[in-house]
């Protein structure tokens, strides 16, 4: 059902869905949303279609013959990259990489219509202080930590708008209780900024304020380490962040990927018995994994030489982004990209191919898993076909973009990682 209705010159609709579920992969994963094109609702005015005005927070301006960098809303250039599950919220994030993106940060509820609008969080107001986000994370804390690169990311006219900054929201109060920026000595180049695309949180919920961030620098190599606590942070370089020229141009949905993306995620174990945990890491352009001990990220001398274990190989075109662990079962779980797939691993085992296993897989609904996370016993991802609105054109009359959920077992059943 929707409802139109007209005001200043400009065409706002409400539309009123129902939730929906559809299976792929004989029912192990669901679709939770799906979108054709993102629109957002700022205090209850809706932007579903390109606005030809500029927009502040307390006045509209209608100018003739705008240039697309000041037109507030280009439904088109939103694409959802990141996203983050807390309670019946799922956190979405849209980085500014074109003109015409009016809120970075956003969330959704659980239980709604299946293809929501997207609402700025934690306020209006926000979408005008932050500037570009990735893939937020929540701790068990209950905080909501993102990294504002701070950098208009346009194809032609990047420009770094503000300090690339760690932000920490408390999730009861909807407030920032933390802004750090990142110190020069962090940064490479003015390349680094845009590679600031995923952070991890470390930290023992007896002691919320002893937090550690460690943040992917997949442009300029590097992983950023900050400590909450102590408000200072440190940059570590290493060879294993760097991608494998080996693994380069792959395909995704007939596009030839040729980026040169190194470190992409961190995904942390359990707690060992000293506190310490397993981080285990890989480039996108890469199908290898290697893994650190935490208590070598802490260490602020940057060394880590003679401290990274080369797990192995998970196989051909197993080049992966985003990847989470699952506590109780020891498994390991990969965005896939390079096979529009979900990948298993059980970490008691040898990192080799034959136990690595494809749990889905799906040549529409999982082309480009952008992000994957693991909660409780769900693993969730968002996808969001990057690879087509690059190199060549989305249609926008069809389902481009989704998030998708399925339940641990169900997905290892019958793999080489289900435990026995």
């Amino acid at each position: 059902m929707s409802f139109a209705f007209n005001m200043n010159g400009c065409l706002f609709v409400l539309l009123l869905t129902s939730s929906t579920t559809f299976a792929i992969n004989n029912d192990k994963i669901n679709t939770v949303f799906s979108w054709k094109q993102i629109s957002y609702d700022f205090k209850g005015v809706l932007y579903l279609n390109d606005t030809e005005y500029e927009r502040s927070n307390s006045s509209i301006y209608f100018v003739q013959e705008l240039h697309d960098s000041e037109k507030f809303f280009l439904q088109y250039n939103n694409v959802p990259i990141g996203f983050e599950v807390y309670g019946d919220r799922v956190f979405v994030t849209v980085p500014k990489r074109r003109y015409g993106i009016p809120s970075t940060l956003n969330y959704v509820e659980l239980g709604g219509p299946s293809s929501p609008i997207l609402k700025p969080y934690p306020s209006p107001r926000w979408s005008e202080i932050l500037v570009s986000t990735y893939r937020p994370r929540v701790d068990a804390c209950g905080r909501l930590w993102v990294v504002d690169t701070g950098l208009l990311e346009v194809p032609v006219g990047r420009k770094q708008l503000k300090r690339p900054a760690v932000i920490v929201f408390d999730l009861k109060t909807n407030k920032q209780i933390l802004r750090y920026n990142l110190k020069e000595t962090d940064l490479v180049n003015e390349r680094t900024t845009g590679g600031l695309t995923s952070i991890t949180v470390d930290v023992d919920p007896k002691s919320c304020e002893d937090a550690y961030a460690y943040i992917n620098d997949l442009a300029t190599n590097g992983v950023i380490v900050f400590s909450m606590k102590e408000r200072d942070s440190w940059r570590i370089n290493h060879s294993s962040f760097v991608h494998d020229s080996n693994a380069l141009n792959f395909s995704v949905a007939g596009n030839v990927i040729n980026w040169k993306d190194g470190i992409f995620s961190i995904a942390l174990s359990e707690q060992h018995k000293n506190g310490t945990r397993t981080a285990y890491y890989h480039p996108l352009v890469s199908t290898q994994e290697f893994s650190i001990n935490t208590q070598h990220l802490k260490n602020r001398s940057g060394d880590i030489d003679g401290k990274v274990m080369t797990l192995g190989n998970r196989g051909p075109l197993t080049q992966s982004g985003s990847h989470d662990y699952h506590y109780g079962s020891r498994t390991m779980l990969y965005a896939n990209v390079a096979q529009d797939a979900i990948l298993c691993w059980n970490v008691d085992t040898e990192m080799k191919p034959e136990n690595v296993a494809i749990v889905a897989q799906d040549r529409e609904k999982l082309v480009y898993i952008s992000d994957l996370k693991v909660s409780g016993d769900d693993v969730w991802v968002l996808v969001n076909q990057i690879p087509t609105f690059v190199y060549s054109k989305l249609n926008p009359s069809v389902e481009n973009y989704f998030i998708h959920r399925a339940k641990l077992q169900d997905l290892i059943k019958g793999t080489v990682c289900e435990r026995k």
